[in-house]
């Protein structure tokens, strides 16, 4: 009796070790992260700092923080060979103000 008892115990135990094992789910290069209805305000003010070999300036962007646009600050990101960097943007469709978030694009 306690052998039947047992079994829905294990079952349950081995699905729960099997999804630990499943891969995380990772967002598209161009998944819409936010839509917002109204415009943001333009590029935030920062200046562009000199080149650096090997880098490029990821440039600043606003963030939608559920009420309002924050600034972001541009930042340096590593030269990946074979890619290039798209900065952060908005972009208008229909209305409504859709984020793309900065990614590095396959040349």
């Amino acid at each position: 009796m306690r052998l039947i008892s047992a079994v829905p115990l294990l079952a349950l135990a081995s699905a729960l070790a099997l999804s630990a094992c499943a891969p995380k789910p990772r967002l598209a290069r161009n998944e819409t992260l936010v839509v917002v209805e109204h415009e943001p305000p333009q590029h935030p003010t920062e200046d562009e700092p000199e080149a650096r070999a090997g880098w490029v300036w990821a440039r600043g962007y606003w963030a939608w923080n559920g009420h309002d646009y924050d600034p972001v600050r541009g930042h340096w990101e590593r030269i990946r060979p074979g890619y290039h960097y798209v900065h952060p943007f908005w972009e208008n469709r229909k209305g409504r103000w859709v984020f793309h978030a900065g990614v590095w694009a396959k040349d």
